[in-house]
């Protein structure tokens, strides 16, 4: 038989497209869903960020003169800025439960030492662990101050700034990102170890006897498989520190836990990939779904306060959004177990529904090879 002219294979692989509709249904409807995607992320990630400030006034002023006041007013008139006036025993709390990001003080003698020309010294305290609005804010209290020296005449307003971070004093921007990287590595290879181990046992002969009780299975798989969750976990935190050198703030055991539950979360979700799903190119496909969903939506590389209210209840169901927030709270900030124990409990029930969904996938499917089993031999019979 000779070989097929090229105009024949090309008219082949043009009606075999349409006839597929794989093809035509990619080029069709995949730009449109990644375009919405990406575009959103995008608009996303250009607005700008609302920076909380959290402002302590000491300044007695001079007459009816307050200048710290003038300063706090032109603040308040900036967009993307809520001042909210505190005390000044008040910064520590407030930083920790996130509803400032910054503080500033201005001191008693603010306006008198204006006035007498002397340089009053004010203290810009930002939260630290985001850059972007570390920045944001300084160019905020810029502006502010040089509008009142304008209102003055004067083209500077004379002031020396202490600026300070509350947390990740001193870390480079790599010690205060390196924690997301280790979030998303864990729990990436975490899910693959326990989507290729469900699946080579499906494809195996003693498929149907390992699956006949699915509640054992998958307890037989999470504990078995989190001895491999524990050395992925304790590989990751060793190159951080002894190969690129990164200091962990917080306590190391609990560093090593919060990793561990990420990781047996990852391996939950690879059950979950491999249980419910029946042939090995679906489990692939719903693999990495569950990946892109939290790359693109955890909070990997934006903050999830900024989406919009659906969206985050998608992000607040993914176990990456909050394995996120408690390695910022212990390698960033220095917290124990206790002050990210919610986010903790919700990894853990993260973990817990994927493993209950596994069991119910494996049951149905299970059931399935029964019933097709029973029909194959009542065939045979007939």
């Amino acid at each position: 038989m000779e070989n097929e002219g090229f105009g024949t294979m090309l008219a082949n692989v043009i009606k075999n497209g349409f006839k597929r509709k794989v093809p035509i249904g990619m080029a069709v409807f995949g730009p449109i869903i990644i375009m919405m995607v990406l575009g959103y992320m995008v608009t996303i990630a250009g607005t700008a960020d609302t920076v909380n400030i959290g402002v302590v006034n000491h300044d007695q002023g001079m007459a009816n003169v307050n200048i710290a006041s003038n300063i706090i007013e032109e603040l308040e008139g900036q967009d993307n800025v809520n001042v909210t006036s505190i005390n000044q025993n008040e910064i520590s709390s407030d930083f920790k439960d996130k509803s400032i990001d910054a503080a500033i003080v201005f001191p008693e003698n603010f306006t008198r030492d204006l006035a007498m020309k002397k340089i009053p010294e004010v203290l810009l305290q930002v939260e630290g662990t985001d850059q972007v609005k570390s920045a944001l804010v300084n160019r905020a209290f810029l502006n502010s101050t040089m509008a009142v020296a304008a209102e003055s005449g004067n083209t500077v307003m004379p002031l020396k700034i202490s600026n300070e971070s509350f947390y990740g004093e001193g870390l480079s921007f790599t010690n205060l990102f390196i924690y997301h990287i280790m979030a998303l590595v864990t729990l990436l290879i975490s899910t693959i170890i326990g989507l290729f181990a469900v699946l080579r046992d499906k494809n195996s002969s003693k498929s149907n006897k390992i699956f006949l009780s699915p509640v054992k299975a998958v307890a037989a798989y999470i504990v078995g498989l989190s001895i491999f969750a524990f050395i992925t976990a304790l590989m990751v935190l060793a190159y951080v520190i002894y190969v690129m050198g990164i200091t962990i703030v917080g306590d190391m055991g609990s560093t090593v836990l919060v990793m561990l539950l990420i990781a047996l979360a990852g391996v939950s979700l690879g059950i979950l990939a491999a249980a419910v799903t029946r042939t090995e190119k679906q489990a692939l496909g719903l693999f990495g779904l569950i990946i892109i969903l939290q790359v693109l939506f955890g909070g990997l590389f934006i903050a999830v306060a900024r989406f919009d209210y659906y969206i985050q209840l998608m992000s607040y169901c993914l176990p990456l959004t909050y394995g996120l927030d408690a390695m910022q709270g212990i390698v960033i900030k220095g917290f124990g177990l206790g002050d990210v124990g919610t986010d903790l409990l919700a990894i853990f029930a993260i973990l817990i529904a994927a493993l209950v969904l596994s069991v119910i996938g494996l049951k149905i499917g299970q059931n399935g090879s029964t019933i097709k089993d029973t029909e194959d031999k009542e065939k045979q019979i007939i």
